[in-house]
């Protein structure tokens, strides 16, 4: 399948050489003297502020929203939050694969059946739910749905997420949801298929599966989604505006353009599915690209298997760097790359969750361009 409008391109690697050194260093947020940051989730019930100046951490079991400051790394404030009643968020024994807070404060949790919206001061409750019968503007199918893993704009007036078939066996493409109007464009996107053939599944029976899949990431960017995979060295550019698609595709000296998929598909037990996962990872793996504001560059960590040192693996680290324009700049190998659940680029420097003795901490990594 081919999204309406796609436009490809490609270029070859390192065109320029890019001269700077890095300083790594490791910190701490201070939590107080009584709370205990939420790290059971590894910040993947988190939002981060689009200044980046604030990261809210949501703890459903409570529950709460801890308000965390990153220009001093501490914490500034805990919101106490109602599970019931008229404002209740219902999140103690829900699943909430997405949490955000708009840039007015407003507070959105997804989970299986719809959406919870509380304003500002938390003392009034809005649902949104993502049905056909709900939507206006483009349909979905009887056999579709729109996945509850999905993301917000910045300032909370559009979800993005996944669509495809209800028994989660098939997504067709990114569906964007204007929450003012309830109105839905669908943008297929070939992306999905182009993944499938590397999946390790195994089927302890007919009616369950468990399988190990290829990670596809979106990083909202100005007026559009960027979306790439760890299987490919491409990336897809998706006009929030009208769907338009554009595909760059990226070469490199260092590492294949894409996963071979030289091992086993089915397995027979999870020791299997381990196994050939422990395969699978030898292959070329592409990592999410992460904007630097400051400096004007996009970076992407991928890892490939260096050699085997007997049944121990050690791999290589590329780091790959773009322009705004996601023209490739330049590519080396490094020691270093981004870690945990969360990174992202502030005040030029890359921030990567860690846990320092179950405590939040920061691994950032701050690059000097000669």
């Amino acid at each position: 399948m081919v999204a309406c409008g796609e436009k490809s391109t490609s270029e070859s690697t390192n065109s320029n050489k890019i001269n700077f050194t890095v300083e790594i260093d490791t910190v701490q947020v201070d939590p107080g003297a009584d709370h205990f940051i939420y790290l059971a989730k590894f910040l993947r019930s988190s939002s981060l502020s689009s200044d980046k100046k604030t990261l809210y951490n949501f703890n459903p079991a409570v529950p709460e929203l801890e308000v965390i400051d990153l220009d001093e790394l501490i914490l500034k404030e805990v919101i106490k939050l109602e599970n019931e009643g008229p404002t209740g968020v219902d999140a103690a024994n829900s699943y909430i694969p997405m949490v955000h807070v708009s840039d007015s404060g407003e507070l959105f949790l997804n989970n299986w059946s719809h959406m919870i919206k509380l304003n500002a001061a938390k003392d009034k409750k809005s649902r949104y739910w993502f049905s056909s019968d709900s939507l206006k503007g483009e349909s979905l199918s009887e056999v579709e749905k729109i996945y509850p893993e999905g993301f917000m704009s910045d300032d909370g007036k559009f979800y993005f997420s996944n669509y495809g078939k209800q028994d989660n066996s098939h997504k067709n493409g990114l569906a964007i949801v204007n929450l003012n109007s309830k109105e839905l464009k669908k943008v297929p996107l070939d992306i999905f298929e182009k993944i499938e053939k590397f999946e390790i599944v195994f089927r302890p029976n007919e009616d369950s599966k468990t399988s190990v899949t290829e990670t596809v990431f979106y990083l909202p960017f100005e007026d559009k989604i960027l979306i790439s995979t760890t299987a490919y060295n491409e990336i897809y550019l998706v006009s929030i505006s009208d769907g338009r698609v554009e595909k760059k595709s990226f070469h490199s000296e260092l590492t294949d353009d894409a996963k071979q998929g030289n091992f086993q598909k089915t397995a027979g037990s999870q020791k299997e599915l381990f196994d050939h996962a422990k395969e699978k990872v030898k292959e070329v793996n592409f990592l999410k690209f992460h904007y630097d504001d400051q400096n004007e560059k996009f970076w992407r960590f991928s890892t490939t298997l260096d050699r085997m040192i007997g049944d121990s693996a050690t791999y290589d680290i590329v780091l790959t760097i773009f322009d705004q324009n996601l023209t490739q700049l330049h590519e080396e190998k490094v020691e270093y790359s981004e870690k945990g659940s969360l990174s992202f680029f502030k005040d030029g420097s890359l921030y990567s969750y860690i846990n320092l003795e179950d405590e939040l901490g920061f691994v950032r990594i701050k690059p000097s361009y000669d």
